[in-house]
């Protein structure tokens, strides 16, 4: 019997105020050469079983709770556009699901959930970890955004990483962000 994976959708549509320049470390592009990729430099995050580090500016706006079940996160507190760009990490209950698995079902899932524009990215490495990709639009109190959603698998564990954006940020941005968190990237 197949199983059909639950995998959380979280966002922190959190409404604040600027942005963000971290520094520049070389990292390595999927075909093999090397670019300069903005690495955070911002506040170190631990969770149950990784960390990483957050742009500079990025934290825990005062007055502002996790939400239950999200394990780690963290927003543009200098935000200026309406909509607090920001990270976050739940581990997913049911363990170690294949990237093939996480392609269909977290589609099929954002779709039933009321998401538009949903589409599988390619394939990317977290931390040597590979994971499925994952963009979609939302909306939520009045706010349109877009997600981009990661789900490496490491030690028998999928972990759901969910970046939420201003729907006018572009990709190019947005993944220069995940690059810039996802180059500090470490598994305990």
């Amino acid at each position: 019997m197949r199983r059909t994976p639950i995998l959380a959708t979280v966002a922190l549509a959190l409404v604040l105020a600027g942005c963000s320049s971290p520094a520049q470390t070389e990292s390595t592009t999927d075909d093999g050469s090397s670019s300069s990729v903005p690495a955070a430099t911002g506040d170190r995050l631990d969770g149950d079983g990784y960390s990483y580090n957050v742009p500079e500016g990025w934290g825990i706006p005062e007055g502002t709770e996790i939400p239950t079940g999200v394990d780690t996160a963290a927003a543009d507190v200098n935000d200026t556009d309406g909509f607090a760009d920001n990270i976050n990490v739940v581990i997913n209950p049911e363990g170690d699901i294949s990237p093939e698995d996480i392609e269909t079902a977290a589609a099929q899932q954002l779709e039933g959930s009321g998401a538009t524009e949903v589409e599988v990215g390619e394939r990317t490495e977290i931390a040597g970890a590979e994971t499925a990709q994952i963009t979609a639009l939302l909306e939520s109190g009045g706010a349109t955004y877009r997600i981009d959603q990661y789900y490496p698998n490491h030690d028998g564990q999928t972990y759901v990483v969910t970046l939420s954006f201003n729907e006018t940020v572009s990709e190019a941005d947005r993944d220069e962000i995940a690059q810039s968190v996802f180059a500090t990237w470490e598994w305990a």
